[in-house]
Order: C-alpha cells, then structure tokens, then sequence
C-alpha cells in the first residue's frame, strides 16, 4: 500500500530549537515521522518544494482576546458569536497560528462582552467548536479572573472542574496601580474602547476599589482549584516587586505584559516567565506607555511573545526582533513556538517538530519587509495555502 505521508523540503528547517540550513520534514495526520538533513523525499506520498522558504512549527499564542474584537466590531455593534469564531479561526490558520489561547475575560459586568455569564458562554463556544469538524487549528481557553468580581468564583471553578478551561490569569483593573495608573487613563481606555460616560466609568470605579480588598484576601480561594486543577497559572500588569512576590506565593508561574523593568526583573529572579505583547515589539512601545517589549528583550527578562489583541503580529515578531534587536533567528523563533508550546505542556503539545509531535507547522516567506505564510499544517491537514495548486499537484 501506498506511503501516505507528506515530505515539504528544499528550504530551511527550524525545528523548535535548531535552525537546520537545509532540511526536510516527512509527516501524516498521526504527526512528526521524521527530520532529514538535505532534499530527503523518498517513499511518500506528496513531496512539497518549499522553494526556500522557512518550515517552523505552528504558531504559539498564549493570549489573545480577538475573539472579542470580532465579535464587538465597533463599540456597541455586535456580530454572532458563532459566526465571529468561524472567521477568526480561518483569519489564524493564514496568521500561521496553528494553537491559539483565547483570553476570556471574567470582569463584573464591565461595558462591552465583559461579564461573567457572557464569558461561560464564549468558552462553552469555543470548546464545543474545537471539537468540530470546522476548526482549522487547536483552541484552547484562557480564562482572566478579575479579583473584584466575586460573583465569576463559581463559575470559573465549575468550568475548571468540566475541563474546559487551559489556563488561568489573574488581572487586577482597579486605577492607581498596574495597567492604570491614574483614573485619567482607566477613563481614556474605557471611552476609547466603548460607548461609556462618565457617570458609568465613575460607577465603576467606585466599585472596583471598594471590592479590591477584599478581592486579594479572597484570590486564595482561585489559586487553589487552579493548583488542584494542574494548569498554567499567570499574572496580567504586573507593576512592582511586591505585586511579583505576592502572586508568586500564590503559585504563579508567568508574569504577562509587565509594565515595568522591575517587576520583570523580579519575575525572572522568582523563577517565572514572562510573556510580552508582540504589537508592543513591532510598534516599538506600549499603547499604554508601559514597558517596551523591545527593552524586555534586550535586557533578556521576555521568554515569549503573544499577539495579545492583533494576531497577525506574532509572525512578524521574531523577524522583527531578530533584525532588530536579537541577531539570531534561531532564538527569536523559539519566543513564538517552542517556549510557549512548552508552557503549555501540562495541557498539550505544540511547538516543536519532533518525532511523534502533532503535525502542526508552516511554511514562511521571510524575503520581503514583512513576513507572510506560504502553507499552514494543523494536525497533518493543509487549513491554508497562498498557492493551493503547489500543495494539490505535488501528489503523486
């Protein structure tokens, strides 16, 4: 009987931790045969010349919350949010994001999607679409439990117990400290962003600190069932070393999007990882003013990248990094494949090309100013191709 793997060859291979100058990968749907230095095609089905493009493992996102800027377009114009997922799901598999992390957030009835009952909705949406037969790649949930807001406890432990949620993040929105500064910019990002006075914002702002207190003594009460649960466990906008130390005894393992050198530093002395937002790198600073991903960087405290809100920036990142601020390709790739895939490895495996892995990798054009993908391979299936008729008539 017939071979039925597929070989892609004639370029270069970066395996997840090696850049190989030239090699090949031979895979099928049940995953990575093998890795071949040189034009190895012998005894498969399909052989694919890359043409000299860059073969890489799938994209790795750990935190996006596009899902949510697909489904509210517009402050106040919403779309279906079946229809929204299908969309961003083909939108990723073109992005060469084959293992994406939606960030679902869990806040007290913020303007917008933001609620608790809104986001049990949108993660019983996307386990129930990941395992259908219309997923392109794999999704996975990254539940964001504000502290105020007592009332998403029960059901961000009743969703952990279900197995439907992958990780969890602890995100503390109260002004005065964190992402928020000053209520001046909680103000300014909450009207940019909805439809809101500021009697609301006001509002919301009286609540937010009256409940924070009490918030921290409670958190506990998340951090165990997250711990009992045995999944990824992460910290959003950390500020200061004391903010970094409190979380840590609390068992978190990764700070997310820093927002300052400190509480990086401090992160990384505590054994952690700490993700950066690839817009922050590819635009050069924070849209909040906070700490510069091109800093963390250079002053090697960032582990990964994440496209945090505009997925098609996670490609561009390690190109943008290495030609700007890291030389080695080699090692700028690793920050947006096999790093965080390791992260996730308590829940699944993603982000390396070994043998046995799952068959998740892209073919990438590095030879113009930005980065585009050629070919997308999620579980050994073709979910995008720039050229349809190179990957169709290499069968044989």
């Amino acid at each position: 009987m017939k071979e039925k793997s597929i070989c892609l060859y004639g370029g270069p291979v970066f395996d997840g931790e090696q850049l190989l100058e030239r090699g090949a990968i031979i895979f099928d749907e049940q995953g990575i045969k093998s890795i071949e230095a040189g034009d190895y095609k012998k005894g498969v089905a399909s052989a694919i010349d890359v043409k000299g493009k860059l073969i890489a493992p799938g994209l790795v996102d750990l935190h996006s919350d596009a899902l949510e800027k697909c489904i509210e377009i517009r402050p106040g114009v919403y779309f279906d949010t079946e229809f929204a997922l299908q969309n961003l799901d083909r939108r990723l598999a073109l992005c060469g994001i084959t293992t994406f992390c939606h960030a679902i957030s869990f806040a007290e009835d913020e303007f917008g999607l933001r609620s608790p009952r809104k986001a049990e909705e949108l993660v019983r949406l996307v386990h129930k679409f990941k395992n259908s037969n219309r997923a392109s790649i794999h999704h996975l949930v990254h539940a964001r439990f504000e502290i105020s807001n007592f009332g998403a406890e029960s059901i961000i432990f009743r969703l952990i117990r279900k197995d439907l949620i992958d990780m969890v993040s602890l995100m503390d929105h109260t002004p005065g400290q964190g992402q928020f500064k000053t209520l001046e910019a909680y103000a300014a990002y909450q009207t940019g962003v909805h439809k809101v006075t500021p009697e609301q914002i006001a509002a919301l702002v009286e609540r937010k600190v009256a409940l924070r207190e009490q918030g921290l003594k409670q958190v506990g009460n998340v951090a165990q069932v997250v711990k009992d649960a045995n999944i990824p466990f992460l910290s959003h906008d950390d500020d200061t070393e004391e903010k970094v130390s409190f979380v840590r005894n609390l068992g978190v393992d990764a700070s997310e999007f820093p927002v300052s050198m400190e509480a990086a530093r401090a992160a990384k002395r505590s054994n952690m990882k700490v993700f950066m937002g690839a817009p922050n790198l590819i635009r050069g600073r924070s849209s909040n003013n906070h700490l510069r991903a091109s800093y963390a960087l250079k002053a090697g405290v960032c582990d990964a990248l994440v496209s945090d809100y505009y997925p098609e920036c996670l490609l561009q990142a390690p190109f943008v990094a290495s030609k700007r601020h890291l030389p080695h390709l080699q090692e700028t790739m690793k920050l947006v494949t096999s790093i965080p895939g390791d992260y996730l490895k308590r829940r699944t495996v993603a982000g390396r090309l070994t043998e046995g892995a799952p068959a998740d990798l892209v073919v990438i054009d590095n030879n113009a100013l930005w980065a585009t993908i050629a070919q997308t391979w999620a579980s050994g299936r073709c979910v995008y191709a720039s050229n349809p008729e190179m990957v169709e008539s290499s069968s044989g």
